[in-house]
């Protein structure tokens, strides 16, 4: 939903001449600055990855050192005897459980880096690999790295099943998961033509449709322009309906005002869908968002308080977000057992979802292309 959801924030030589000239003193100079610039990119790419290394094998040393004290501790309390069979035949215990000296993991992780930026891998692609146990993530020019709670409801779908088609599409081959497919759209898609769609044979599994905003300068709710039509027509080429809300809150009281400002639409246009809050980060350089300074409790709260208003009126409700959402904004534990929708956009050579928990439906793309529709749409699948 990402430019949908909020307001919108890729000498010849001259054949005269029997030799080509040479290049003017501030022609040179540009190139090499050009030079010493990529070399110094390069540089720093490689002492970043030989500090992260560093930092990763010391973390890995520590906790070998911790477990061989406890381990220690234990055998002066003599709680762990040394098996009969082994004194027995006269095996030694050994000290440490290490088994790969810090400099050989050290080579091995040097040759991943290498083997990435070989790749033309981006450095936060090679971060994400050399962490595993964090979620990597970029923000405001910084790198976060944040752990992964083992007690929340995992991902789960089998990333071998996963598959890109020629014409940007994911599929998702499982026989125990069924799957449906779907678009989303606002007035910022412009008037759609249902009709074309239609004609052409294009008939989603259901429709996503952007419901208004609170602004995130005012606070003031708004109807999106395209609302009634884009419910009428998404039922004219027979799909499920749905709306979503962007927020932004800055308390339960108004996340509470926004949910019974959708249930009014609702109320007055029916849907068959449960709602969707969508929740992003506001990237403004004009105007300070009004719920910057919310700490992620506090924003989980204002979507719980959302969600509680629906369940009132019979209604369940998904959480929207990408990333940097469900990562830094909200805070996850408050949030499971809630359905989500997760925006992660795919690459050719990229199309496996970042992320460590469950999720409901995928939004793949924000760059899809829809007969009837001018210009993108974002396409997602959904998993039942």
């Amino acid at each position: 939903m990402k430019g949908n959801l909020v307001d919108k924030q890729r000498m010849s030589e001259d054949p005269g001449l029997t030799q080509r000239s040479k290049p003017s003193g501030k022609i040179r100079g540009l190139k090499r600055a050009v030079r010493w610039l990529a070399l110094t990119d390069l540089l720093l790419f490689v002492l970043c990855a030989l500090l992260m290394i560093r930092a990763f094998n010391l973390q890995r040393e520590n906790a070998s050192l911790k477990n061989d004290n406890e381990a220690l501790q234990i055998q002066s309390h003599d709680t762990v005897p040394i098996p009969e069979t082994a004194a027995m035949e006269g095996a030694e215990v050994p000290a440490s459980t290490s088994s790969v000296s810090s400099t050989d993991a050290d080579n091995a992780t040097l040759m991943a880096v290498r083997g990435y930026a070989e790749q033309g891998k981006s450095f936060l692609f090679t971060l994400k690999q050399l962490f595993p146990k964090q979620f990597v993530l970029a923000d405001e020019g910084t790198f976060h790295f944040v752990d992964i709670d083992p007690n929340l409801r995992p991902y789960t779908y089998d990333n071998d099943m996963i598959a890109l088609s020629s014409n940007g599409i994911i599929t998702y081959e499982d026989d125990e998961v069924v799957t449906s497919y779907g678009i989303d759209v606002s007035q910022h898609n412009g008037p759609i033509d249902w009709e074309q769609m239609k004609a052409a044979g294009y008939r989603p599994d259901f429709v996503y449709i952007r419901a208004g905003i609170r602004g995130y300068s005012s606070g003031r709710l708004v109807y999106d322009e395209q609302v009634s039509a884009n419910i009428a027509g998404a039922r004219s080429v027979g799909a499920e309906t749905g709306v979503y809300f962007v927020t932004q809150a800055v308390d339960e009281a108004e996340a509470r005002e926004e949910a019974h400002f959708v249930l009014d639409l609702i109320n007055d246009k029916g849907t068959e869908l449960p709602v969707v809050l969508d929740v992003e980060k506001v990237e403004s350089y004009d105007t300070e968002p009004r719920t910057k300074n919310l700490s992620p409790q506090e924003y989980t709260a204002n979507v719980l308080a959302f969600a509680d208003e629906m369940k009132q009126n019979g209604l369940d409700t998904v959480v929207y977000g990408n990333g940097k959402t469900f990562m830094l904004m909200l805070d996850m534990a408050m949030l499971d057992g809630t359905d989500i929708w997760f925006a992660d956009y795919v690459a050719e050579d990229d199309y496996i979802p970042y992320f460590p928990y469950k999720f409901n439906i995928w939004q793949f793309s924000s760059q899809g292309k829809v007969p009837g529709v001018t210009g993108d749409c974002d396409l997602n699948i959904r998993f039942e």
